[in-house]
């Protein structure tokens, strides 16, 4: 059931990111009056610009920004005709019983064990990796590597159809090797591939690193979201049936924490230097790792 929502949000997802590099180079383009090569080329290495230039180049993402909020908005739109089930998190026995302060308190008490610690730690570790990866691969491919603005998107269209294999895959992997150990090996395989990423100057330029990048980026993204229908599903079963909307909250909010400490450390070191970024993956994922041993 994870596997079959999760492919077709990435169906629609993969639509979109294709679209959205080579919409701002074409808006550049249209605004700038020149043609769409002449600006993909000029998106390779945006420090370069200057004045206009540079004005409608950030103008170009302005527009692709409210195109986005319109786009999340009718989502939103769309979400207020989902009806849930009390049945879906909620047990029969549950089901007209009136919990005391006292017992809602003891209740959630029963969150807090050594499985749910650790669970709740790995999945911190996870989104402190991805939130300093998924929304800045584009600054870093197109900034430090200078490859093009739509060629960027591509690469990272790639990775979306990567990520639908790796899900297509799931259900397989977590038969043959279980659900943990899907999870622990996927996230141990991708270490060396992000250092590789990291350290990209190294590969070489032109096509020959916009196609070693595009290869690595997409066996990253296919072995990391292997696991992820598993790990959605080990979430739900770590708990009663009763306890899954707490422990969501739980995981949400410590995300969300996680989210700050992201951008603050992005602010004043990952993207400073093409080393910051380097390190931030040597660090993120020696922490993974770790935590990865102790699920194991």
């Amino acid at each position: 059931m994870f596997t079959v929502v999760m492919v077709v949000n990435l169906i629609a997802e993969s639509i979109m990111m294709f679209i959205g590099g080579k919409a701002v180079v074409f808006i550049f383009s249209k605004l700038q009056s020149i043609s769409y090569q002449t600006a993909s080329n000029l998106s390779a290495d945006s420090n370069a610009m200057k004045g206009t230039m540079l004005s409608n180049y950030i103008s170009a993402y302005k527009w692709v920004i409210i195109i986005t909020a319109v786009i999340t908005f009718i989502a939103f739109v769309l979400a207020l005709f989902i009806k849930d089930k009390p049945i879906d998190y909620r047990s029969t026995e549950s089901k007209d019983k009136k919990e005391t302060l006292q017992q809602k308190m003891t209740t959630y008490k029963r969150l807090v064990n050594y499985k749910t610690v650790v669970w709740v730690l790995y999945l911190c570790a996870v989104q402190l990796g991805a939130g300093l990866f998924i929304q800045y691969v584009p600054i870093y491919l197109n900034n430090i590597l200078h490859i093009p603005r739509g060629i960027t998107s591509t690469i990272n269209t790639l990775q979306t159809v990567a990520i639908f294999v790796g899900y297509f895959f799931a259900p397989y992997f977590a038969k043959k090797l279980g659900s943990i150990m899907t999870i622990a090996i996927s996230t141990i395989i991708c270490a060396p591939l992000m250092l590789v990423i990291a350290n990209a100057k190294m590969l070489g330029t032109g096509a020959a690193l916009f196609a070693v990048v595009g290869t690595i980026l997409f066996f990253r993204s296919g072995l990391a979201n292997a696991s992820m229908p598993v790990q959605q599903e080990v979430q739900m079963i770590l708990v009663d049936k009763d306890m899954r909307p707490a422990f969501s909250a739980v995981i949400e909010i410590a995300l969300s924490v996680v989210g700050v400490i992201d951008g603050l450390f992005t602010e004043f070191y990952l993207l400073k230097t093409q080393q910051g970024y380097a390190n931030a993956y040597i660090i993120i994922y020696c922490v993974r790792n770790c935590i990865d041993s102790r699920i194991c």
